[in-house]
C-alpha cells in the first residue's frame, strides 16, 4: 500500500489549505514527524552556558522529555534542517562552527556525519525540500548572504551558487514544497524586513517583493501547508523584544498579520511544527539568566490562535534550533486530512470507476464529482506528497478481463483525474505497493492478458519527479500476485508481504533498490491481505483461505501480520474487528480505515469501514461505510 477545512478557520482557502497538507516532503513540512526537536542554544544557567542540550516534545501529548542524546557538543546560533530520517544541526558559535551534527529520527542518537558547511558560521537559517537542506546567512564575524546545501540522499555539501540578496545573520527561514523563505535578520548595522525566496526547482533566489510588516532580527520560522509564520524577534526600539506574527501566503507571496502574537515577546526561538500547529520554544525575553524562558507557545494552524501548552523545555535558552521527526508514517485524528477508495468490483458483473472520499476528522464519505477514467479493479496505488496513482489493474473486455499498462493519476489539491502519457513497461494487475518520498515500487502480480498467464516477480519504479516508470534490476525472489508492501521510512526499506501462495517476505532497499529474502517469514500466505504500517510496524490485514469442506470457495479471515522495522521478524497482530480480503486502506499518522472488500460468507461484497489505531493495535467500527459495495482490490490513497 502506499503511504506514502476550514483548516485555518479561513472559509475562503480551507480546501485548498487542507489537500496542501504536504511534507517534509517530508522536508519543506515535515509531517511525517511525531516528535519535535530543540537543540542546542544559549543557557547562562549551565555550565557551560552553550548547551549541548536536545529536548523532545511528543506532538501527541504535547509533553516536554529529554531523549537523553544531546549534540556532541554545546553550541548556540545554530540553524537546523531535516529529512524524513534524520534531523541536520548546523554552524553555530562558539565563536563560529561549521560543524553538522545529526539526529537520527529512529533511535534518537546523535553523529557527526563528517561533513561540513564550507563556511564556519552562526546565526544561519535553514529551510529544506524533499531532497536538500539550505543553510543561509549568518556571520563569520562578517556578515553574508551565502547558501549551502545538504544533499539528504548521501549528506554531501555544497553551495548552490546563489546566494541571498543582502548579507544578514539572526535571520528566520520557513518552507512551502515549492520555495524557501527567509525573512528579516541584521545586515550588521540595523534589523531588515526582507524576505528573500529561494526556488527549490531551479535553486536561484529572488526577493518577491512583500517583506515582513516589522524590521527584526530573531524570528523564528514555521508553517502550515499553505502559510509560513515568522514569530517574535528583536527590533531598536524599546520595548527590544516583540511578539509579533507575520503570516506569509504561499500561493501569493503576501505578507500579512494575522492579528494573533505570541503571548509573550521573545527573540532567538526556534519552532518546529506538525499538520496541526506549529511551537514556539525557548528565547530570550530580556538580559540575565532569568531573560532566557522555556516556554513553548503554540499556534493553532485552524484558526491561527496562539497558546501556550503546559509543559516547557528543561531549560531556559535562546539561539537554539530545532527540526520535526520521529516514530511515523506520515500526518485530523493524524496529519494528513483524507483517504480516497477508487475503482473495484461491484457485482453482479460491474467494474467501477468511482472514486470514493473519507474525511478522517469526521470519519465521513461521499461520492467524488470526479472519476477514474478507466473502469477496473485489482489495481495498484502509490503516492507521492501531491499525487496518488493508479497504476494497472484488470479492465472489462467482452470475453474474459485483460489486464492494462495505463497509469491514472490523481491530484491531490484539484481532485481531478489524468492518464499518464508513459504506461507502465507491463502489465499490472494484482501487483503489491510501496513508495518512499521519491519513488513508488509497484512489484509482482499476474501475467498476460486475458488473465491467466501464472504470476510474476517483476518491479516496476515510478519517480514522482518525472511521472516516468521503469524497471530496475532487482525483482521478487519468487513470482507471486495478490501481495502487498509497506515502508520503513526510518532505514529507508520496504517489505513485500503475503500473497498467493507464499509465506516468504521480500525485503527491499530503497537506496539501492536491490531486493533480498528476508530472513523471518510470515506464517501464512495472506493473500489478498491490505497492508498499512506505523513507524515501528508494517501491518497485513485480513485476506483469504480456502476450506477443504463444503461449500467450496475461498473465505475472509480476520488475522493480522506484522514486521517489526528494527529487526526485520515476522509476528502475529491484534485480530480485525470484522474479517475481510481485497478491500482497500488509507492511514493517517494514527490511523488506518480498511474499508470495503469481501465480507464472510462466499462472494459477499460489504461497504464497511473498520479503523485501526495504530498505537495500540486495536480495530474498530467507526459507523460510516462507504456508499458502494465492492471488493476485489480497490485503491486506496491518502492526500
Amino acid at each position: 500500500m502506499a503511504i506514502v477545512g476550514d483548516v485555518f478557520g479561513l472559509n475562503a482557502v480551507y480546501d485548498r489549505q487542507v489537500e496542501n497538507v504536504e511534507n517534509n516532503n517530508f522536508a519543506s513540512w515535515p509531517e511525517s514527524g511525531i516528535y519535535g526537536y530543540f537543540g542546542g542554544g544559549f543557557a547562562p544557567g549551565l555550565t557551560p552556558a552553550n548547551t549541548a542540550l536536545i529536548d523532545r516534545i511528543d506532538f501527541s501529548t504535547e509533553t516536554t522529555t529529554l531523549p537523553g542524546n544531546n549534540l556532541p557538543a554545546g553550541r548556540f546560533g545554530l540553524a537546523a534542517t531535516s529529512s524524513s530520517s534524520y534531523g541536520y544541526f548546523g554552524g553555530g558559535g562558539p565563536p563560529f562552527l561549521a560543524t553538522i551534527d545529526r539526529i537520527d529520527f529512529s533511535s534518537e542518537t546523535t553523529s557527526a556525519p563528517g561533513n561540513n558547511i564550507p563556511q564556519a558560521k552562526s546565526g544561519l537559517a535553514a529551510v529544506s525540500n524533499d531532497s536538500y537542506g539550505y543553510f543561509g546567512g549568518g556571520y563569520t564575524p562578517t556578515v553574508v548572504s551565502t547558501v549551502e546545501r545538504i544533499d539528504f540522499s548521501n549528506e554531501t555539501i555544497s553551495s548552490p551558487g546563489n546566494n541571498l540578496s543582502e548579507a544578514r545573520f539572526y535571520l528566520g527561514g520557513t518552507s512551502s514544497d515549492s520555495y524557501g523563505y527567509y525573512g528579516g535578520g541584521n545586515p550588521q548595522s540595523s534589523e531588515s524586513n526582507r524576505i528573500d525566496r529561494i526556488d527549490f526547482s531551479s535553486e536561484t533566489t529572488s526577493v518577491p517583493g512583500n517583506n515582513l510588516t516589522q524590521k527584526r532580527f530573531g524570528a523564528a520560522g514555521t508553517s502550515s501547508g499553505s502559510y509560513g509564520y515568522f514569530g517574535g524577534g528583536g527590533v531598536p526600539t524599546t520595548p527590544a523584544r516583540v511578539a509579533t506574527v507575520d503570516r506569509i501566503d504561499f500561493s501569493s507571496d503576501t505578507t500579512s498579520a494575522p492579528g494573533n502574537n505570541l503571548p509573550e515577546a521573545r527573540q532567538q526561538s526556534a519552532s518546529i511544527s506538525n499538520s496541526l500547529y506549529g511551537y514556539f520554544g525557548g528565547g530570550f525575553t530580556a538580559p540575565g539568566v532569568g531573560g532566557r524562558v522555556t516556554t513553548v507557545d503554540r499556534i493553532d494552524f485552524s484558526n491561527e490562535t496562539l497558546s501556550v501548552p503546559s509543559n516547557s523545555l528543561s531549560e531556559g535558552r535562546n539561539a537554539l534550533a530545532a527540526v520535526s521527526g520521529g516514530a511515523s508514517v506520515a500526518r485530523g485524528k493524524g496529519y494528513k486530512t483524507y483517504g480516497y477508495y477508487g475503482g473495484g468490483y461491484k457485482p453482479p458483473v460491474s467494474y467501477e470507476s468511482r472514486i470514493e472520499r473519507i474525511e478522517f476528522s469526521t470519519e465521513t464519505d461521499s461520492i467524488m464529482p470526479s472519476r477514474l477514467i478507466y473502469q477496473h479493479h485489482s489495481c495498484n496505488t502509490v503516492s507521492s506528497n501531491n499525487h496518488g496513482y493508479f497504476v494497472g489493474g484488470s479492465v472489462p473486455n467482452p470475453t474474459f478481463p485483460n489486464q492494462t499498462s495505463k497509469v491514472q493519476r490523481f491530484d491531490f489539491i484539484s481532485e481531478i483525474v489524468s492518464e499518464l502519457p508513459s504506461q507502465a513497461p507491463f502489465e499490472a494487475s494484482s501487483s503489491g505497493t510501496l513508495s518512499n518520498s521519491q519513488y513508488g515500487f509497484v512489484a509482482g502480480g499476474l501475467k498476460g492478458s486475458p488473465i491467466g498467464g501464472g504470476n510474476n516477480t517483476l518491479v516496476i519504479r515510478l519517480d514522482f519527479s518525472s511521472d516516468s516508470m521503469s524497471q530496475p534490476s532487482s525483482n521478487l525472489t519468487e513470482s507471486r500476485s495478490v501481495l502487498n508492501g509497506v515502508s520503513d521510512l526510518r532505514n529507508n526499506l520496504g517489505y513485500f508481504g503475503g500473497g498467493y501462495a507464499s509465506c516468504r517476505v521480500c525485503r527491499i532497499d530503497l537506496s539501492s533498490e536491490t531486493i533480498t529474502q528476508n530472513p523471518s517469514p510470515l506464517d501464512k500466505d495472506m493473500s489478498q491481505s491490505r497492508s498499512y504500517q506505523s513507524g515501528d510496524y508494517g501491518y497485513w490485514a485480513g485476506g483469504k483461505y480456502t476450506p477443504n469442506q463444503p461449500p467450496p470457495g475461498a473465505r475472509a479471515s480476520g488475522s493480522t501480520r506484522k514486521v517489526q522495522f528494527s529487526t526485520g521478524t515476522t509476528q502475529i497482530g491484534s485480530p480485525m474487528w470484522d474479517a475481510r480480503y481485497a478491500g482497500g486502506v488509507s492511514q493517517d499518522n494514527y490511523y488506518a480505515w480498511y474499508a470495503a472488500g469481501t465480507a464472510p460468507g462466499f462472494g459477499v461484497r460489504t461497504s464497511n469501514v473498520q479503523r485501526v489505531e495504530l498505537s495500540t493495535e486495536t480495530y474498530s467500527n467507526p459507523g460510516n461505510p462507504l456508499a458502494i459495495n465492492r471488493d476485489t482490490t480497490i485503491g486506496g490513497l491518502s492526500n
